[in-house]
């Protein structure tokens, strides 16, 4: 399993996401991404590009309501070729708030749409030159022939998911799995993984071909309680100021169903001791990589044979003009002996 980062972009400029790219790409980190949610996606990981040689990058994930397949894999072409074929594209279907309060876009057909959107995207980085690519499914319709060569390396098209049925359609069309936070090692290795699988083999598709990636909020300092303070924290913030039923979701599959509804409860209403006083210690030691730096290492090699990437989320408060060095702990990790 390799490590990678990703960055929500919240309270960081680009060029503070740039220079802790370059420091991660030194420290031996494999992957970086940019979530698509409190700040563009395509823009940021452009600038980690341009300042980095060898380190994968990836939109994780962008928002299939917010781009056509057109525009979405136009993009993703431009990108893939600019970076040097160091692309992983991550997309989903958002949520609710996300697509009808934010842009005011029906959040309808979700499935039958990301099984068509992620097709297009893995046949447009296929199609060069000269050939046509024509498409008429239930949702979206394409006559395209490209002006670009995408190049002779297709880039992978991940899908996010965790519901069953998202599941299902990512493990039946997409080249990986794009799992968020809050994903166990056991939930993973005893649900996720083998659902998958079957709904692999059922496509006529081979199961161990599919790639995995999630996601996990880490919170690294040698002062423990520290650390795992920040990573309660972070639990909270899932729930406010943007809920996501997804989170909810595996936190009751989990076994935490009553850590959901204090969250669902007291985050919103900004009760943040409240919050986090209602998160055990087994929730932050299942969900969370949480502690001192040996205590992190041992946690991320939990998810050894499970996962082919597994990106870092920082709970590590920034301080204002020194957003590089409140990764400095984290990027230690990726040195896991």
């Amino acid at each position: 399993m390799k490590l990678g980062i990703i960055f929500t972009g919240g309270g960081m400029t680009v060029g503070d996401l740039t220079r802790i790219a370059q420091a991660a790409e030194a420290a031996g980190m494999s992957l970086l991404a940019v979530a698509e949610a409190w700040r563009s996606g395509w823009v940021p990981l452009t600038a980690m590009a341009a300042a980095t040689e060898r380190v994968r990058l990836a939109p994780y994930v962008l928002n299939a309501y917010g781009r056509s397949p057109l525009l979405a894999g136009m993009s993703a072409i431009d990108f893939n070729d600019f970076s040097g074929g160091r692309l992983l594209l991550g997309v989903g279907g958002g949520n609710r708030i996300i697509n009808e309060t934010w842009q005011g876009i029906e959040h309808a057909r979700v499935l039958s749409k990301m099984r068509e959107y992620v097709t297009l995207l893995q046949r447009m980085a296929r199609t060069r030159l000269g050939e046509q690519l024509s498409f008429g499914g239930r949702i979206h319709r394409m006559d395209w022939a490209p002006s670009v060569d995408p190049g002779d390396r297709p880039f992978p098209v991940y899908l996010a998911a965790v519901f069953p049925r998202m599941l299902g359609v990512a493990a039946a069309v997409a080249d990986g799995i794009a799992g968020g936070a809050t994903l166990s090692p056991a939930y993973l290795r005893d649900v996720l993984r083998p659902h998958a699988a079957h709904a692999a083999r059922a496509a006529g598709r081979d199961a161990d071909a599919l790639a995995w990636c999630a996601v996990a909020i880490t919170a690294v300092d040698d002062d423990r309680e520290q650390a795992r303070r920040w990573a309660r924290e972070a639990l909270c913030h899932l729930y406010a100021p943007l809920p996501h039923p997804y989170y909810e979701y595996t936190m009751r599959e989990q076994g935490f169903g009553a850590v959901a509804d204090a969250l669902l409860e007291l985050a919103p209403k900004g009760e943040l001791e409240a919050a986090c006083a209602a998160i055990p210690d087994a929730c932050v030691d299942a969900l969370t990589v949480a502690g001192t730096p040996a205590e992190c290492r041992a946690r991320l090699a939990a998810y050894d044979g499970l996962l082919d990437d597994l990106l870092l989320l920082n709970a590590c408060p920034p301080q204002p003009g020194r957003a590089l060095a409140s990764y400095s702990r984290l990027l230690t990790l990726a040195r896991r002996a």
